[in-house]
């Protein structure tokens, strides 16, 4: 006896007993792995989450929610992963992580510079490295080139 493999079945894969596992991960996050959200500044946009996820994607951040913590209210979490050889960590591989919250005026948007968890889990959990400045200028730059108007919110620093 011969079996072959229906190749054309495996389109449905996705929709089947991975998608429940990835569901079931997500909802063991938002369960056991919450946190109280932190007060970092944050920048206020008149967008929806979808609009926000569309935005951010477009300029290669991805979700990335698997391998964070979960904040209390986050609707949004997209990171964008870049190698920096001459950091002075001397760690290479690093995200920037935005997370958003639904906010009275729109949408709260804060981003964070940190190093990647898979490559760096240690220095990833440790938090020794985070960089709440660089990250906001990073998503600052971003609306700011897209002509996106935002508010300030939160203690911002001058360099940012």
């Amino acid at each position: 006896m011969t079996f072959d493999t229906d190749r054309g079945r495996l389109r449905h894969l996705p929709e089947t007993p991975l998608r429940a596992l990835k569901w079931s991960f997500w909802w063991l996050r938002k369960t056991f792995f919450s946190k109280p959200k932190p007060e970092n500044p944050a920048v206020v946009v008149d967008m929806t989450e979808g609009e926000a996820e569309a935005f951010l994607g477009e300029r290669f951040f991805e979700p990335g929610w698997e391998m964070s913590y979960h904040y209390h209210n986050e609707i949004v979490n997209v990171r964008r992963v870049q190698y920096v050889g001459d950091h002075p960590s001397g760690l290479e591989w690093w995200q920037t992580h935005v997370r958003g919250y639904a906010h009275p005026s729109g949408l709260e948007l804060t981003a964070h510079f940190e190093p990647e968890p898979a490559e760096h889990p240690d220095a990833h959990l440790d938090g020794e490295f985070v960089d709440v400045s660089r990250g906001n200028a990073t998503l600052v730059e971003l609306l700011e080139a897209d002509g996106i108007e935002f508010e300030r919110i939160g203690s911002w620093t001058t360099e940012t």
